[in-house]
């Protein structure tokens, strides 16, 4: 992330290649409904998971089939696909963008923007212009096969037990409701919708740190941490 000044500040885009990528505000994302926003982001960041499990209700099995194909190519062979990753260039890009099926490409003035070389640079930085940091995968090394298939098990266990225990996660309508009712921030109900969404994840993560720094601030002047008990630090790097 080597735009994180540009992105927490909201004031300009991120230029790649040949277009301009902007973090949508709370009001832009109100106009479309935030249903359509998940959607436009699921395809603009390519993730085959969310669009072929969630929103075509793929099964696991028949994914398996089709997760390491190249998503680009998979996405804009699929016309439903196309069309909708067209609107959320659109969306994102604040530009009229349209597919060229000679140059197998998104262009917008005359010029492509999106295709298969640049397409995983371009999600990139869009997922990082809406709060989504995503961990970089370690590579695993295994004994023998029988390791590796148990791993594999544990993993889809794993990720099916994070989906069923996040039902009670907060949304965006109670995050932005937080942060209008936090002390000190100049954030209300009336301003709330100009922040960009890079800007509300980021603000949120540093109430947390800073909440928990409280927190416990309290109970350590109690004298009721140990010696060896230490206060979270809340001026540090955030993830965003």
């Amino acid at each position: 992330m080597n735009n994180r000044l540009r992105y927490f500040l909201g004031k300009r885009p991120v230029k790649i290649k040949n277009v301009n990528i902007y973090s949508p505000t709370i009001d832009a994302i109100d106009d479309i409904g935030e249903i359509q926003y998940n959607i436009y982001l699921a395809v603009a960041t390519f993730n085959k998971e969310v669009v072929f499990k969630n929103l075509f209700n793929l099964s696991s099995e028949n994914y398996e089939e089709i997760e390491n194909e190249d998503a680009y190519e998979l996405f804009v062979s699929i016309p439903a696909i196309r069309d909708v990753l067209k609107n959320a260039l659109c969306f994102f890009t604040r530009e009229n963008v349209e597919f060229d099926s000679i140059l197998f490409a998104y262009v917008a003035n005359n010029q492509v923007i999106i295709d298969k070389e640049n397409y995983v640079e371009v999600s990139n930085v869009i997922s990082e212009l809406n709060g989504i940091v995503e961990e970089k995968n370690k590579s695993v090394k295994f004994k023998n096969k029988k390791a590796k298939e148990l791993y594999e098990k544990r993993e889809k266990l794993r990720v099916k037990y994070k989906k069923n225990t996040t039902d009670d996660s907060l949304g965006l309508k109670d995050i932005l409701s937080i942060l209008c009712n936090a002390d000190g921030n100049g954030v209300n109900v009336f301003n709330v919708g100009q922040l960009t969404i890079y800007q509300v994840y980021e603000h949120f993560e540093r109430l947390n740190i800073k909440e928990q720094h409280t927190r416990l601030l309290r109970v350590w002047a109690n004298g009721y941490l140990s010696k060896d008990d230490k206060l979270p630090e809340w001026i540090t790097k955030s993830k965003l």
